[in-house]
């Protein structure tokens, strides 16, 4: 693909969606300004493997891992089913490598919808974003805060019964509770998403994300993706997200972490060249095994990936 780098990498989280034969409400429909779901116009037109292609130039993708994208809430399989067929027309250009699906872990017909993503074969994971902050609507991307909620913590446990992880998008204000549900169910893989999204930068703000970071970390089953910073951080620059993909490093070892560019999503705040460029320089003080595993190697082996 070029040679702006050499190094293998395994994108460990992206987004593809088709505006013109699905629907996505947090793309397609209106939102209030200070929605947590605003903002998103620029994005808003079809993202599939080949426009990932054209944005990845240069870099040697061995593969991806597909988040869901909020499709369509009316119908939760349609996007693994549509994500499928893009595997078996050639229209994945050969990157889905695996896949994580959306449900609505409270629902009552999450078992239903579990077993369904479960029969994809490339299904390792389940996303329910739960970011809420009170008092604070940019912030509440979740209706309610599930992490207290006796039927979504229930239905967790049954995510070891279709041998799926579970992607953790979340501030540090749910951090500790995920941290003990970690505890409770150690044969559930949890990915931290995003560096764990530090959003507050003062003292205080900072000591909670790392509390919480710690938290989730002393867990075995729990590991860390370095990417989407530029939701937190829109004005991201190399310096500025440098001490949290460090100590974010620091706290997993490099043996749990992975790098993902979050796109098309980042592609609101900087082209993907400037992404990989910043990670590649921050870790140019780590050896090129260790490289290996945080661009590629850990992605396979966390999500038991076949490429």
């Amino acid at each position: 693909m070029g040679s702006k780098s050499k190094q293998r990498i395994v994108d460990a989280h992206v987004h593809w969606w088709d505006l013109d034969n699905n629907y996505y409400p947090w793309l397609m429909d209106q939102h209030d300004e200070e929605s947590g779901l605003s903002g998103a116009s620029p994005i808003a037109h079809t993202y599939v493997a080949r426009h990932y292609l054209e944005d990845a130039q240069g870099y040697d993708i061995a593969a991806v891992v597909h988040i869901e994208a909020q499709y369509d809430p009316s119908d939760p399989l349609g996007e693994t089913r549509w994500l499928d067929g893009l595997t078996e027309s050639g229209e994945d250009e050969g990157l889905l490598a695996g896949l994580v699906g959306f449900t609505n872990l409270a629902a009552d017909n999450c078992e239903q919808l579990l077993e369904g993503h479960a029969a994809s074969g490339r299904m390792r994971s389940i996303r329910h974003m739960l970011n809420r902050i009170e008092d604070n609507p940019a912030k509440c991307w979740a209706p309610e805060d599930f992490t207290v909620n006796p039927a979504w913590l229930k239905n967790y446990g049954l995510l070891k019964k279709y041998d799926l992880g579970f992607d953790l998008m979340c501030f540090s204000n749910m951090m500790h509770r995920m941290a003990d549900l970690a505890r409770k169910h150690p044969d559930i893989m949890i990915y931290v998403e995003h560096a764990g999204m530090p959003h507050e930068f003062d003292e205080a703000g900072n000591q909670a994300w790392r509390s919480g970071m710690r938290a989730l970390a002393a867990n075995d089953n729990v590991v860390a993706k370095i990417s989407g910073l530029g939701t937190v951080i829109p004005n991201w620059t190399e310096e500025l997200i440098r001490p949290y993909v460090l100590e974010t490093i620091d706290i997993f070892g490099v043996d749990r972490i992975m790098f993902a560019s979050n796109f098309p999503t980042d592609k609101l705040f900087s082209p993907m060249e400037a992404i990989w460029q910043a990670f590649f320089s921050i870790t140019a003080g780590f050896s090129q095994d260790e490289r290996d595993k945080m661009f590629a190697d850990n992605a396979i082996r966390h999500y038991r990936l076949k490429i």
